[in-house]
């Protein structure tokens, strides 16, 4: 109420007296009677002081993991600390089995870790994950129960992709576009993006990207080439099969049956190595590779060809007139 439109006090002993009165039930009989309540009802995470991991020395030495779901399907995620790099694979149950399994396809794309941060929920303190980081040598490292500020790398992480995955799903996109997009996209104005930290090279998005060769280029395709040329050289060593040619009696396996029929080459077709082929039915394919000649119609082709006469030529030199023993006449 505007202090014009108050009512004048009239009795200001009467105010005295009301203001004590609030004051005691304020200071007194409140902190008596919810002192125990505030006790009970407070927020448990205190604010304290933040504690910084060790950066890791390369990408992919120590990740994170962790569950999370977005619309009624559950994630598996898997991020690097160096790199800042997400995998999100969905997974179809939560039982130890399928989260191991799918972690394990992840390393064997990636790599082995030297350690695996994770909370402490029983797909990851499972014996079948344990006996994954015994069979690959990696190190596993829970955060404090109860505690996410504990894991907060990859609850930031779990927070960034779940957002990317809302948006799409509302906006009807493509959410592997969505997270190529947040892979390219550099962590901060003089900072390299996840991609590049972790697989050494720019992603080529749907938005106009430069990207630059990596600096040992002519190196790497001169390497390339040289082990190009070495296995062409072993291949082509004991390689020498002869040209067909058009009319030549062939086999071709026919492509429904498997099994070998007759056939014979039409011509030569626009891809290297293919010829069009036409078998006795009159049906004509076109294969590539090798036919193996069709020894029936060769060996026909052999007896009705006629022999050209070879003379013989008298030899004038002197040889020695060898006879065998006499023994042996």
């Amino acid at each position: 109420m505007p202090i014009k439109n108050r009512p004048p006090i009239t009795n200001k002993k009467e105010m005295e007296g009301l203001s004590r009165k609030v004051h005691h039930i304020v200071n007194v009989t409140t902190n008596k009677s919810m002192y125990k309540d505030i006790e009970k009802y407070k927020t448990s995470q205190q604010k304290e002081e933040m504690i910084s991991g060790d950066i890791p020395r390369r990408p992919w030495q120590t990740i994170g993991v962790d569950l999370f779901t977005e619309g009624q399907e559950w994630y598996l995620i898997m991020a690097c600390y160096y790199s800042k790099f997400p995998f999100v694979r969905k997974v179809k149950d939560l039982t130890s089995k399928t989260i191991t399994t799918v972690a394990r396809g992840l390393l064997a794309e990636q790599g082995i870790p030297e350690q695996i941060i994770c909370d402490n929920g029983t797909q990851f303190t499972s014996q079948e994950f344990k006996k994954l980081a015994d069979e690959y040598g990696f190190n596993i490292a829970t955060s404090s129960p109860h505690c996410p500020k504990g894991h907060g790398f990859i609850e930031r992480q779990v927070q960034t992709v779940k957002r990317t995955l809302v948006k799409c799903r509302k906006t009807r996109e493509d959410p592997h576009l969505a997270l190529m997009s947040l892979r390219a996209t550099p962590l901060r104005a003089n900072m390299k993006s996840p991609a590049e930290l972790l697989n050494g090279r720019k992603y080529k998005t749907t938005l106009p990207t430069k990207i630059q060769p990596p600096i040992d280029q002519k190196e790497t395709r001169a390497k390339l080439a040289a082990t190009q040329e070495q296995a062409q050289r072993h291949c082509n060593k004991h390689a020498h099969l002869p040209e067909m040619l058009g009319g030549q009696h062939v086999h071709t396996q026919d492509p429904i049956t498997k099994t070998w029929i007759p056939a014979k080459v039409v011509s030569r077709a626009e891809t290297p190595r293919s010829n069009k082929i036409e078998t006795e039915s009159g049906r004509q394919l076109k294969q590539q590779g090798p036919h193996p000649p069709n020894t029936r119609a060769a060996e026909e082709n052999v007896y009705n060809t006629p022999q050209t006469p070879v003379r013989s030529r008298r030899s004038t030199r002197w040889r020695k007139n060898i006879l065998p023993p006499v023994r042996y006449r």
